[in-house]
């Protein structure tokens, strides 16, 4: 008995990338949320700018609680220092929450 003819399945050349969301193009900004609201806001920014600046050189932390809780935008002076802290900060622990670092999607002016 022969057996039919099978149909040429479909492949799907983009099948090994990981459906990790939206991509966005790596800036000199990170966008950090989840940040702990309960800290005094001078403390969260000093802290972070220590934080970051283990990574390169910040230029600026700039936070506005009033409109945007438990979030801040970290300038460093260049991609690959802001690729760098990215990459080690994401997911550590700040003031008892779990960080989240991402590229800005805005651009931002440099100093």
């Amino acid at each position: 008995m022969v057996e039919p003819a099978r149909k040429k399945q479909k492949i799907d050349r983009d099948a090994h990338r990981i459906a990790a969301g939206p991509v966005v193009e790596a800036k000199n900004t990170l966008y950090v949320s989840q940040l702990n609201e309960k800290i005094n806001v001078q403390r969260l920014r000093v802290n972070l700018f220590l934080l970051f600046a283990t990574f390169g050189e910040v230029l600026k932390v700039s936070m506005n609680f009033k409109k945007q809780r438990g979030q801040a935008f970290v300038t460093m002076r260049t991609i690959d220092q802001a690729s760098l802290a990215q990459i080690s900060l994401n997911g550590e622990l700040f003031f008892d929450k779990t960080l989240k670092v991402e590229f800005s999607k805005n651009e931002t002016k440099t100093l």
